[in-house]
């Protein structure tokens, strides 16, 4: 299949919109584009305009001399509307100087026709336009589809790879999934709290988001048997257990070094490396304190041990969920950022329907 952006068919005719309040030229033109498009006349911008979203023009001409309306003004209600700011527009006027091109071209258009109103001139640039504009739109979509294609593998492959690092931690069945739920709800929450709210933009939050699952990634270079041990650790092994922050920011980093500037990556290397550390600077795997520490790491804090308080362990029954939330809230300005850990006791509810959710799901899968 070639990668090259289809063009419509013959079947699929483009529309254009001609606005004049001259109902001469109006005929005119449309008499001129009218076997190649679909093509609708309006007098007025303010008349076209409530039909703008339901015609979906391919091109724009419009006469610039129009009693009542400012050329300029007209020009900007087009541009201004997200859906209509690529399509190109071609300014009809009476005259052909200069100053008059100058003066169309600063406002916003795209061509202009001047007082040589010959049928092949009109219709060779607005084929030339609807032509540009058609190609770019079809190769936006185009790359749209690549990119979704791209992350929708990059998603599969993050999905493997916590699937490998539960099976190496057999105490931590569903652990990832939950997690990155989790941590979609607290970022939600932030944003409602109206918390870091520059640092919180959407490629931010997608990153961080599917980024979630593999905090742990790191696990995988931890000896079987110190994951796996049914009981508490020693100081010795816990020192070993703590490794694994660094070991996956490491592996992350060599990663980046084979790519230029990545977010993703630079997310999942700081989650990976800081979820561990705590606000007060008593944490691993570098004590950092306070802001100093990721925001990635800050957030993900709280889903990390929310999960290991509300979940069994070898050493441990599951806390109730009302008691997990005790724990976090007396850990606030101590373990947790103050404005995270706030988010987190204004969305605590839906941390504990997360939990029982996934816990049914598990129990239906084991059962099937």
């Amino acid at each position: 299949m070639s990668d090259q952006p289809t063009q419509p068919s013959a079947t699929e005719q483009s529309h254009v919109i001609v606005i004049d309040d001259s109902k001469m030229k109006q005929r005119f033109l449309k008499a001129i584009l009218e076997n190649d498009y679909i093509v609708h006349t309006f007098s007025s911008v303010r008349e076209a305009q409530p039909h703008f979203e339901d015609i979906a023009p391919s091109c724009f001409l419009m006469d610039m001399e129009r009693p009542g309306e400012d050329s300029v003004a007209s020009i900007r209600t087009v541009k201004d509307n997200p859906k209509l700011s690529e399509v190109p527009i071609i300014m009809v006027t009476p005259t052909s100087d200069v100053e008059t091109e100058h003066r169309v071209l600063e406002c916003g258009c795209d061509d202009y026709v001047g007082n040589r109103f010959a049928p092949e001139i009109i219709r060779a640039r607005v084929n030339h336009l609807v032509e540009l504009f058609e190609f770019r739109k079809n190769l936006k979509i185009r790359v749209e589809q690549k990119t979704q294609s791209v992350m929708e593998l990059q998603d599969a492959i993050m999905l493997m790879l916590s699937d490998l690092v539960e099976c190496r931690d057999s105490f931590t069945s569903g652990h990832a999934q939950r997690t990155r739920d989790y941590v979609e709800c607290l970022v939600c929450q932030l944003q409602a709290n109206q918390s870091y709210v520059s640092e919180l933009h959407d490629e931010f939050v997608r990153d961080l988001v599917r980024a979630a699952p593999l905090h742990d990634i790191g696990k995988v270079g931890i000896a079987d048997a110190i994951l796996n041990k049914p009981g508490k650790l020693t100081s010795e092994e816990f020192d070993t257990m703590k490794m694994h922050t660094t070991i996956g920011a490491q592996a992350i980093s060599h990663a980046m070094n084979k790519l230029h500037e990545n977010s993703f990556l630079r997310v999942l290397r700081d989650l990976a490396m800081s979820h561990h550390e705590r606000w007060d600077g008593t944490g691993y795997p570098f004590g950092l304190r306070g802001t100093s520490i990721p925001l990635s790491g800050r957030i993900m804090a709280i889903p990390d041990v929310y999960d290991a308080l509300v979940s069994e362990r070898p050493y441990k029954k599951p806390f109730p969920h009302e008691k997990a939330v005790s724990i976090i809230k007396e850990g606030i300005g101590s373990h947790f950022d103050p404005l995270i850990g706030q988010a987190f006791l204004d969305c605590e509810l839906q941390f504990r329907f997360i939990s029982m959710h996934q816990d049914h799901s598990e129990a239906e899968n084991q059962a099937s």
